[in-house]
């Protein structure tokens, strides 16, 4: 439609955002993790917390960067995110912007311990290499020559191998052998919070 906007290069160079929400637990396949977010009934309290910052360079419509983000629950083992972000991303007009990135990074799992079902563990971490997709809008407020952000992200992670930690399951008393699988697909949501200059 020749009156529709459409988006063009971002209106600055640099942006740095923070960002807090939920992320699923990893599940076999996106169609899993879709299916079991929207069958949960207590999805917020089934959930973990996520929270992080990534660092974004614009080049044009083409967006290069990087993100680090952790994962927790009570009772349950740690995640920890670092990565590289590439993509597009454009303005709509001086208020809108819409992005589409690509993530590929390590993915860490940690303090299994924490699980109150495990005494002990063969190993206090995890990492598995992960690429995802980071879909996200945000609101461009202008602050002289600065702007402020505030939107959402959505995100996808896919762990690109699996692995098996044994485990002692039970209690101190009476215990027995286990493993613990790591890896999977995660989805997830978050509010962002940043600056552009």
């Amino acid at each position: 439609l020749s009156g529709a906007a459409m988006p063009c290069r971002a209106t600055a160079a640099v942006s740095i955002e923070a960002f807090y929400g939920l992320a699923r637990p990893p599940s076999a396949d996106f169609s899993a993790a879709v299916s079991g977010a929207a069958d949960d009934p207590n999805l917020i309290d089934n959930s973990l917390n996520i929270a992080g910052g990534n660092l974004l360079l614009h080049l044009g419509m083409f967006e290069v960067g990087a993100i680090a983000d952790v994962s927790w629950k009570s009772g349950s083992a740690s995640q920890t995110a670092l990565g590289a972000l590439v993509g597009v991303g454009g303005d709509v007009g001086r208020s809108l912007r819409l992005e589409l990135l690509g993530e590929i990074g390590g993915h860490r799992y940690g303090n299994f311990t924490e699980n109150p079902d495990i005494v002990t563990a063969s190993s206090s971490s995890e990492w598995l290499a992960y690429v995802g997709l980071r879909p996200g809008i945000a609101l461009r407020f202008p602050m002289g020559d600065m702007g402020f952000l505030v939107g959402v992200w959505g995100f996808a992670r896919w762990d690109l191998t699996t692995s098996d930690v044994p485990v002692t399951v039970g209690s101190a008393d009476s215990a027995s052998p286990g493993s613990v699988e790591l890896g999977g697909t995660t989805i997830g949501m978050v509010a962002r919070v940043g600056f552009d200059f």
